[in-house]
């Protein structure tokens, strides 16, 4: 038990002093200061607000001051961190022509978090450009696909990706 607490100590240590850094004080997603979660998915810090965001897309979010940390997970975030993600995310991305979307425009935030982290619209990987999802038999209009006799008794909820797109591309 003794030493279970030690290594949470240490653990905490290392993630305040990873907080430290220059480039992990800010929030890598909307640059407010004072970032006091860590997005496991990608081993970012960010803010409250853009830790909300990243649950909704089912991104894992721990806060800073309030959970425990592995060792394998600190040793990730020592990898990671928001220098080394933008590295990989932000490659293409350009400052001139795109500008990082405030913390109080949460509508804002949220599409470029789908961009950056669901779409990888910036990592030079060409894998944003879904292949459509009709399949055979198909068409593009759901309600044409329904079947009267098709419930089973199950619940079958569309993944959040479609639901995203479908509550917000209305709205623009």
């Amino acid at each position: 038990m003794a030493n279970r607490v030690k290594e949470d100590e240490k653990n905490e240590r290392i993630i305040r002093s990873l907080l430290k850094l220059p480039e992990n004080r800010r929030c890598i997603n909307c640059n407010s200061l004072g970032a006091q979660y860590v997005c496991t998915n990608f081993w970012t810090f960010v803010c409250t607000t853009c830790s909300g965001i990243h649950r909704e897309f089912t991104h894992r979010v721990k806060s800073v001051s309030m959970a425990k940390f592995t060792s394998q997970e600190v040793s990730a975030l020592q990898g990671g961190g928001n220098a080394r993600a933008k590295e990989i995310y932000f490659k293409e991305w350009d400052p001139q022509r795109n500008s990082v979307p405030d913390s109080s425009n949460v509508e804002r935030l949220r599409d470029f978090i789908k961009h950056v982290y669901v779409d990888r619209r910036y990592t030079g990987e060409r894998s944003f450009d879904k292949p459509s999802r009709v399949k055979m038999g198909e068409t593009e209009d759901p309600s044409e696909n329904r079947r009267t006799d098709a419930y089973q008794g199950g619940s079958r909820s569309p993944s959040y990706e479609d639901s995203y797109e479908r509550r917000y591309s209305r709205q623009t």
